[in-house]
């Protein structure tokens, strides 16, 4: 089972110079954050590498506000410069920093965007910060070689926005996906802003074809004539992709979760403090317990749901 197992995602930091609605309750912005367990991650990345990782997401909160990232990314390339460094970030610090990052080793960056237009972003981010971010894609694709769009889709907000993303991602020439909105200990009650992919996809005036799709891959990709990138849809909800699911996922407190729906979880950090034996052993049982159930949208109980801004995504 653990064979299987390819894509670590590591929350860095739970601090993010953002507010959105759907990912966290409002608090003042956050400084830059340096974390007391950089050798813990470091520790935790030989580990996992070890068991057959072969691809690494630094999410947070926000990744770029880690100020000992651009060490951790060329840790990972020294370790084996094969495996695929990646992030996910809001883009604001990237007008500044994606040079970095690039030269320490990333390799790709998803930049979430969520509307075109500026007064909506402050109403959805709390942050007056639109420009940042549009500076922050366009300084991200001078220098970082793979870059695509996510876009959460929220019934109400911005299901209205996305052919016009679409465009805007054509015009760059980079891919876009479409996410839809998921429950989380947050927002598990807010049932009425889901909207389904497929239902974004019948607005669309494309006449879409399938591609080649990765099985193991959260997006369905989708091409069309009159465009010249790939339109995804990320589709947890509506359609589980969860039985070739091949991620684990690391919190900055040291927490291991074999799904971002379960429970189910155990300290990596102290673990690793008893050894590598040992360490192993805990993840060898808790992919041996991951379910590949899904996520409801349903309220239900929500104990388990997901905080992004813990977990990252």
């Amino acid at each position: 089972m653990i064979n299987r197992i390819k894509y670590l995602r590591i929350s860095l930091l739970n601090s993010c110079n953002l507010n959105c609605f759907y990912c966290r309750p409002p608090q003042q912005e956050n400084d830059t954050y340096v974390s007391k367990n950089y050798t813990n991650y470091q520790n935790s990345i030989k580990l996992l590498h070890t068991l057959g990782v072969e691809k690494i997401r630094f999410t947070g909160g926000e990744p770029t506000l880690y100020k000992q990232l651009p060490e951790l990314m060329q840790f990972v390339k020294k370790t084996d410069p094969n495996i695929h460094t990646a992030m996910t970030s809001n883009a604001i610090l990237l007008k500044k920093k994606a040079e970095q990052f690039a030269d320490a080793g990333l390799d790709s960056v998803n930049i979430s965007i969520d509307t075109l237009k500026a007064k909506k972003f402050c109403s959805v981010t709390g942050r007056d910060k639109w420009q940042d971010m549009i500076d922050g894609i366009e300084e991200s694709i001078k220098y970082i070689p793979k870059v695509k769009l996510n876009t959460v889709l929220i019934r109400g907000t911005n299901d209205d926005e996305a052919n016009d993303l679409i465009q805007f991602a054509n015009r760059l020439k980079i891919d876009i996906r479409f996410i839809e909105f998921m429950p989380t200990k947050l927002n598990s009650e807010n049932s009425e802003q889901y909207i389904s992919g497929d239902e974004i996809k019948k607005r669309l005036p494309y006449n879409f074809v399938s591609t080649k799709n990765d099985p193991s891959t959260a997006a369905r990709y989708l091409s069309s004539p009159d465009l010249d990138i790939k339109v995804g849809f990320i589709n947890p909800v509506s359609h589980s992709f969860c039985a070739m699911c091949n991620r684990i996922r690391l919190t900055s407190d040291g927490r291991l979760y074999g799904c971002l729906f379960s429970g189910a979880s155990f300290n990596l950090f102290d673990s690793l403090e008893q050894g590598y034996e040992t360490a192993s052993k805990e993840v060898h049982r808790l992919i041996a317990e991951k379910t590949y159930k899904g996520c409801s949208r349903k309220t239900g109980d929500s104990a388990f749901f997901p905080s992004f801004v813990n977990m990252g995504g």
